[in-house]
């Protein structure tokens, strides 16, 4: 009983994580909530701003409450991946 409940768990998460794979790519609103919390680690983020440019979304943080001070966060549009930030 115990052996199929683990190999029920190891396929819902081989589905889950081929719909990853197969998910489209990630999108503006997406692009931004991983800047967020990227950037949330160390910064209080007050707004964002997304651009994509060649397949990069280039992420825009204001960070503080004056927002006088901005990061700027490099994030793939395929894999969500944070490429650097400035």
């Amino acid at each position: 009983m115990v052996q199929d409940v683990r190999i029920l768990r190891v396929a819902r998460f081989s589905e889950y994580y081929d719909d990853k794979i197969i998910e489209d790519k990630v999108d503006s609103s997406r692009a931004q909530e991983l800047a967020r919390r990227f950037l949330g680690q160390y910064h209080s983020v007050i707004d964002t701003k997304a651009v994509l440019e060649n397949g990069i979304w280039v992420v825009t943080a204001y960070l503080g409450f004056s927002n006088t001070q901005t990061k700027i966060v490099k994030i793939d549009v395929n894999s969500g991946r944070i490429l650097g930030y400035t």
